[in-house]
């Protein structure tokens, strides 16, 4: 008999153990975008009036915009309509413009340069300039400020003034022309208003006394009338008691007469009358002259007491 031994196959078990590794995905920034500059706000109109006896400033803030690379900028601004930088003139506003001077006044880079544009060779005082990093595209913005001035001791006609200026954005870092690249421009109204100006006065007083002290028939005292005004204009003059002295102690008591003579000629003033007319042009900062004088006329005996009369001139604008 045969016997048999049993058999169990081996069987091999192979683990195959799949390991799975995870690992973080590396964004590796790519080259930045290119530059692109603009203008952001830039105001217009930019408003400063004429003080005309003081200098008159203002401010006005132009700020930049970026996007991209690296880059720098220059902001430059055209002299205006009158082809000057010192000064620049804002023309006068109206029909009559043409007979009539500008207004001077100019605009300042931050180090108190005047504000320039190209042809020609400009320093970094001259415009207005800085440089941005990458800003991707995070708009960026720089404000640079421009000072707005009109000088003092401009007597000119009353009325309207305006500019306008041309303000230009370039890219680049050196204020050399050949090495910029124009970017954007923008205008801007620069504009001011000037007021009124009559004035009057005589000998250099708002109110001037003229005593004669004891009175006399054929005294006589001088003085100078002053005028000036910036617009067209008429004087009139007035006296409180019709051209003669009342007496102010005795009101009752009889006046005494006078002569009032203009350039040496006599004003009657019995009423109110027109001595000086001027339809449009005005006069200059100077103050212009007419010499007066008061003769006392003929009288007898008279009330004693304090005589008095009043004269007004009055200037009048149109």
């Amino acid at each position: 008999m045969k016997s048999f031994a049993a058999r169990h196959p081996m069987m091999a078990l192979a683990v195959a153990t799949l390991v799975f590794f995870c690992l973080p995905r590396v964004l590796f920034a790519g080259p930045p975008g290119p530059p692109r500059l603009e203008f952001v706000s830039i105001p217009s109109p930019v408003t400063v009036d004429n003080q005309i006896f003081s200098p008159a400033q203002g401010t006005m803030e132009v700020t930049i915009g970026h996007r991209g690379g690296p880059t720098g900028y220059v902001v430059t601004a055209s002299p205006g309509r009158s082809g000057s930088f010192d000064p620049r003139i804002m023309p006068f506003q109206g029909i009559l413009g043409v007979f009539f001077p500008g207004l001077d006044y100019n605009l300042y880079t931050p180090d108190n340069e005047i504000l320039r544009d190209f042809p020609g060779s400009l320093s970094r005082q001259e415009v207005l300039w800085g440089s941005f990093g990458n800003s991707g595209n995070t708009l960026s913005t720089q404000t640079r400020t421009v000072r707005v001035e009109i000088p003092s001791g401009q007597f000119v006609r009353r009325g309207a003034y305006q500019d306008r200026v041309v303000f230009s954005l370039y890219r680049g870092r050196s204020p050399r022309l050949e090495e910029l690249e124009l970017v954007a421009r923008r205008t801007v109204s620069v504009q001011s208003v000037t007021p009124t100006v009559a004035q009057i006065r005589i000998s250099g007083q708002d109110a001037y006394e003229m005593n004669f002290y004891q009175l006399s028939p054929g005294q006589r005292r001088s003085a100078v009338l002053e005028y000036r005004a910036n617009v067209g204009f008429r004087i009139e003059a007035a006296s409180q008691n019709g051209g003669v002295l009342a007496n102010q102690t005795v009101p009752s008591g009889e006046p005494i007469p006078y002569q009032l003579r203009l350039r040496g000629v006599p004003v009657n003033l019995s009423r109110p009358g027109l001595v000086e007319l001027n339809l449009i042009f005005g006069t200059s900062q100077e103050f212009e002259t007419i010499p007066l004088d008061v003769t006392i006329g003929s009288f007898g005996q008279v009330t004693p007491g304090r005589f008095e009369d009043v004269i007004t001139f009055t200037i009048s604008s149109f």
